[in-house]
C-alpha cells in the first residue's frame, strides 16, 4: 500500500503532475509497493535543449521501510508557454508519436539492461507528457558541447547503441512477432511526421539550404553552376520526400533518424574516456533501412575530413556490432541483413543524410543563446524562423560567425557535390 504525506508540490509547474501520478511513477521505477511520497517538486531545466518540447526535472522525497531518499526524473512535455510551438506539435503529431513509441514499441522490444542499455527507461506516459529515467542523475551520463565533433571512441559507442536498437527491432520482428513488420503491427504509430511538405519546420530548412547554396558556397561564384542550381536544386532536394517510405526491397528496422549531439549522452571513465552511450528522443523514428541511422550518425556528429578518412571503418564496425547482437538473439545476420545489403543502400539513402544535416546544423550550430534569446524576447520572430522561413537568419550568421560559416558551407558544398557532381 502507498501512503502520502500531503504531497508538497513546489514550482511553476505544480499542476503538471498529480500526487497519484507521482506515486505511479515511484511504483514503476522503484519496483516496490510500500512507500511514502513525502513531497515532490517540478523545475524547468535551464537552456534550450530542444525545439519540440518542454524539459523539466521531477524531484521526489520518498520513504521506504523507514529510510528517506531523493529520486530525480526527467520529464518531457508538450510546450507549456509557447502557444505556437504547442499547436505545431499537436498538429504534426510529434509528441503523440513519441508517447506511443515509448509505450507500444520500445517497452515490448526490451533488451535495455546492463551493458546492453541503449536508452533511458520510461516510467510513465500520457498524451502530453513522458517521464524518463534521469541518466545524468542516476548514472552520470552527460552531453558533449554542441561544437564537438565526435572522435572514434565516441562514435564506436554511438554506433554500438544504434546497432543494439536495430537488433532489438529485428529480434522483435522475427522472434516475437512471427515475422510481421513493424509497419504492419504499428503503422498508425510509425507515421511520417517530419519529412513532409506540410511541416513548416522542415520546409523552412530546405529553403535555408538553398539560400546558402546560392549565396554562401564557392560554387555560387561560378555563374554556370549557380544557374544550374537555381534551375535544379529544389527538384533534387525534393527527392527526399520519396525515399522516406518503407520499402520491401531491403530489410527495414526501427530507425531513430534524430541522432545529433543533443540526442546522445555519454558515461565516462575516471580518465574521461567514454565508456557507454544512450540515445534520446524518439519523435521522428520510422521503419526504414538501417543505413539511414548509420549515415545520420556520421553526418550529424562528425566533420567531413573525419568521415572521408574513416567511413569504411565505421561501416564495418557497425555491421560487426549488429551481427554480434543478432547472434545473441539466435538470428543469422547473413540471412537477415548482410553487409552487402548495407552497401547497396548507401547511395540510395545518402540524400537523407545530406538534407537532414543541412537542416539540423542550420539551427543547432547557431551561436549559443541565439534561439533562446529570440524565443524569450521575440517569440513571433522565433516562430517565423523555426516554422516559416529562416533564410535571413542563416545568411546573417553565415557572415558573422566563423563556426557557423565553416560547418554550414562544408555540409552544403558536400551535398552539392553529391547532387551535381561539382568539383
Amino acid at each position: 500500500m502507498t501512503t502520502s504525506s500531503d504531497h508538497q508540490v513546489h514550482g511553476l509547474y505544480r499542476d503538471l503532475i498529480s500526487a497519484g501520478e507521482c506515486e505511479q511513477i515511484m511504483r514503476n521505477s522503484l519496483k516496490v509497493e510500500e512507500f511514502v511520497v513525502l513531497g515532490f517538486e517540478l523545475t524547468k531545466i535551464p537552456g534550450h535543449l530542444g525545439f519540440l518540447g518542454e524539459y523539466l526535472h521531477l524531484n521526489v522525497e520518498v520513504e521506504i521501510n523507514g529510510q528517506r531518499s531523493s529520486q530525480r526524473y526527467f520529464i518531457k512535455s508538450l510546450p507549456l508557454g509557447d502557444k505556437n510551438q504547442r499547436e505545431m506539435m499537436e498538429e504534426m503529431g510529434f509528441f503523440r508519436k513519441e508517447v506511443r513509441v515509448y509505450s507500444e514499441i520500445l517497452a515490448p522490444i526490451g533488451n535495455n539492461e546492463g551493458s546492453s542499455k541503449w536508452r533511458p527507461d520510461c516510467y510513465y506516459t500520457r498524451k502530453d507528457l513522458i517521464v524518463l529515467e534521469d541518466v545524468k542523475w542516476r548514472s552520470g551520463f552527460t552531453m558533449v558541447h554542441y561544437k564537438t565533433a565526435l572522435d572514434q571512441p565516441h562514435l564506436h559507442l554511438v554506433l554500438d547503441a544504434v546497432a543494439q536498437m536495430h537488433a532489438c527491432s529485428l529480434n522483435h520482428e522475427y522472434n516475437l512477432a512471427g515475422g510481421r513488420r513493424l509497419d504492419e503491427t504499428h503503422k498508425d504509430v510509425l507515421f511520417e511526421a517530419s519529412v513532409s511538405r506540410d511541416n513548416g519546420w522542415f520546409m523552412a530548412g530546405l529553403s535555408g539550404i538553398r539560400a546558402i547554396a546560392l549565396n554562401g558556397t564557392r560554387y555560387c561564384k561560378d555563374a554556370a553552376k549557380k544557374e544550374l542550381m537555381e534551375k535544379e536544386l529544389e527538384g533534387k532536394l525534393n527527392r527526399v520526400f520519396d525515399i522516406v517510405k518503407p520499402t520491401h526491397q531491403y530489410q527495414n528496422v526501427l530507425v531513430h533518424r534524430d541522432i545529433w549531439l543533443n540526442n546522445v549522452m555519454f558515461q565516462f571513465n575516471e580518465d574521461q574516456s567514454p565508456k557507454a552511450c544512450v540515445l534520446l528522443d524518439f519523435q521522428i523514428c520510422r521503419y526504414l533501412p538501417p543505413i539511414i541511422d548509420f549515415l545520420l550518425t556520421l553526418y550529424l556528429t562528425t566533420r567531413r575530413s573525419h568521415r572521408d578518412e574513416f567511413f569504411d571503418h565505421y561501416l564495418k564496425f557497425y555491421h560487426n556490432q549488429l551481427a554480434t547482437k543478432l547472434r545473441t538473439f539466435k538470428l543469422n545476420p547473413e540471412q537477415i541483413l548482410p553487409k552487402s545489403e548495407l552497401e547497396a543502400t548507401l547511395k540510395e539513402y545518402r540524400l537523407i543524410a545530406h538534407v537532414f544535416t543541412g537542416i539540423y546544423l542550420g539551427l543547432t550550430n547557431l551561436p549559443a543563446n541565439v534561439l533562446d534569446n529570440l524565443h524569450k524576447d521575440e517569440p513571433e520572430q522565433y516562430h517565423r524562423y523555426c516554422n516559416e522561413n529562416r533564410d535571413q537568419l542563416m545568411l546573417k550568421y553565415l557572415q558573422e560567425d566563423t563556426f557557423y560559416r565553416e560547418t554550414m558551407t562544408e555540409c552544403v558544398e558536400e551535398m552539392l557535390e553529391y547532387l551535381f557532381g561539382f568539383e
